[in-house]
Parts: C-alpha cells; structure tokens; sequence
C-alpha cells in the first residue's frame, strides 16, 4: 500500500495503481481521489496539439498546468474545480509526469498561486479560452512561511482585516508579486481570526487551553470547506481550541456545531 505522503520524487509508479488504490478517473489530467483529500495531476505531452503545454518556469519556482477539457471554453467544473478550491477543500495536489508503458514519475507536491485564462485553439482548430493554474512547490510555501508570519504578526485587527480581504487575483502583477500577496493574505487570515478571538475559544467560549510556543493555542478553523467567495476571508474562519475543532470535524453534532458557529461569527463580523 501507498501512503500518499510517502512518495519519493523521480520515482516511477503505475498509474493504474495509483487508482486501484485512491480512486479517481483513469483518464483525465486532473484526477481528484474517491477515497483521499487528495487531487492528482498528470502532466505529459499531449497538450501540445491543443495550443498550450505544461511545465516549471526556468528556476523551478512555479509550475503551469492548463486545466482540462479539449473542445470549447474551459470551465471551473470537475477537476479544474478541484483545483481551483483545493486549498479550501484541504485537499493536497500532487503532480505526476507522463513516462511511458503506463507509468508515471511523480514530480512534487503542489500548491495553488493562482490562475489566469488564456486564448488557445481546441482540438478542432476552434479558438477558445483555456484555465492556466499557476503552482509552486509546498517545500517553498513552508521556506517562506516564518518570514511572512513575523510580518503580518503585530499588525492591528483591522490592518490585518484589510490584508485579509486583498485581491490577489490581478492579472496585471507578476508570479512573484502575486506569491507574496497570497501568502501574506492567507497568514493575515489566520492571525485576525487569533487576534480577534483574544485568548477566547470562537465556539465554546473558553480560555484557550494552554499557553502556546507561537502565542496562541486556538486552531484556524474553516467554516466553509468549498466557498465560492473563496476560504481567505474574516467571515470564513474562526479561531477554535483543539477540542471544538475536533467535535466539529470527528462530532456526531458536527455540522450543527460547525453552523451555531458560523452564526457567532457573522454576529461579530457585523458589530
């Protein structure tokens, strides 16, 4: 047996067994397992006769995957909506590149930057627009995650609400610019709903349960595990102590729990 977080880079795997094991389609490049909160991409050539392709950028800080779907526009449904919202669907995504006689060498694991729509030509020569997902290894995400931490953490409540809320998604910045702005946008998040807790569990009302070396024992919760308003935003988080947000997740109350909490939340968004 597999373990997802057991595979070795530049190791070849069956493809086949990849799905007899987690599931998801045999056939498509995007393929988001039945049985794991995990999402494979597969990664080859044949793109190329549809007018894009997929790759690293020249210092392999940034990998590009055009989303799937061979005939007209592409949509976000399926798998490129898998990937759009996998970060607030936490489901982890791991590259795979074509080999040959069925295999497949398994690249790194990735996570969503964000995206961009392009002109391209579909199978039958039509034009069209195509979802091109921009990636970056998880190892550089957690390199650069102490840095942006220590910067986002003696901020105001409403500095931090105010990054929160930034747009990451302009067209009109580059890779790098829009790397930083998600980063600081994702830990801004986390350190306003800590901030705006105040040592107080969002759910049970509580003194946090002990005394944190990173100064706040309080868990990150997500209140919407896929939220079209995207997970990254005051009202979509709350900050909860480890035994709310295991009742939440594990509790047979706990979608009712999850919600009485939404509704706390959005009471205090609105004083």
């Amino acid at each position: 047996m597999i373990l997802v977080h057991s595979f070795e880079q530049g190791k070849l795997y069956r493809r086949s067994d990849l799905h007899d094991q987690f599931g998801g389609n045999r056939q498509r490049g995007i393929s988001p397992s039945a049985k794991e909160a995990v999402i494979f991409i597969f990664s080859g050539e044949s793109g190329g006769q549809y007018g894009y392709s997929d790759g690293w950028n020249e210092d392999n800080t940034v990998f590009t995957f055009t989303g799937e779907g061979q005939v007209g526009d592409q949509t976000f449904t399926m798998g490129n909506k898998a990937l759009r919202d996998h970060i607030s669907s936490s489901k982890d995504v791991f590259l795979f590149r074509a080999s040959s006689n069925g295999l497949c060498k398994f690249d790194d694991q990735l996570t969503l930057l964000g995206y961009e729509l392009k002109p391209a030509l579909d199978r039958n020569g039509d034009s069209r627009t195509v979802i091109s997902f921009m990636f970056e290894p998880l190892s550089k995400v957690i390199q650069s995650a102490n840095e942006i931490v220590e910067d986002v953490r003696d901020q105001s409540l409403e500095e931090l609400k105010q990054l929160a809320l930034d747009d990451t998604s302009s067209e009109n910045t580059s890779v790098q610019e829009r790397k930083v702005k998600v980063r600081r946008r994702s830990e801004a998040v986390k350190a306003y709903a800590r901030k705006r807790a105040d040592g107080i569990c969002e759910a049970c009302e509580q003194p946090e349960p002990f005394n944190a070396k990173s100064g706040s024992a309080l868990d990150v919760h997500h209140l919407y595990r896929l939220s079209d308003g995207g997970p990254d935003h005051p009202e979509h988080v709350a900050a909860v102590c480890p035994n709310c947000h295991a009742r939440i997740h594990r509790g047979s109350d706990g979608v009712e729990y999850n919600q009485a909490l939404i509704n706390k939340i959005l009471n205090k968004e609105q004083l």
